[in-house]
């Protein structure tokens, strides 16, 4: 198995745990997971009502290119690096944010 298929199959299975958890102080809320194999974005979303409240928004975005994982948001409370880290996705697999605008920037130098 090549890394890609690999790294998606580990944030697919880590997204769909975290997508089953339920806050009772919040049940009208829910947490779903969008995992897209094709385009390599895999994200969890937050949404319903918080009593008179709508909530849509995005807890979780990370993508694969080029076989890296970019981790774009984490607002979940303990973040899933350290998840993702201890199901087999090894620290060198993930580019930061600066490394990776350094790396466009270059290729758009050249």
């Amino acid at each position: 198995m090549d890394r890609t298929m690999k790294y998606g199959d580990i944030l697919t299975n880590v997204l769909r745990e975290k997508s089953k958890v339920r806050y009772p102080l919040q049940p009208g809320l829910k947490i779903v997971s969008s995992c897209d194999w094709e385009s390599g974005q895999f994200l969890l979303i937050v949404i319903g009502w918080d009593e008179d409240d709508w909530h849509h928004s995005i807890l979780f975005h990370a993508q694969i290119v080029d076989g890296q994982v970019i981790i774009e948001a984490d607002m979940t409370q303990d973040g899933l690096k350290p998840l993702l880290l201890e199901a087999g996705i090894p620290e060198e697999a993930f580019l930061s944010d600066r490394d990776r605008d350094y790396a466009e920037a270059t290729q758009i130098a050249a």
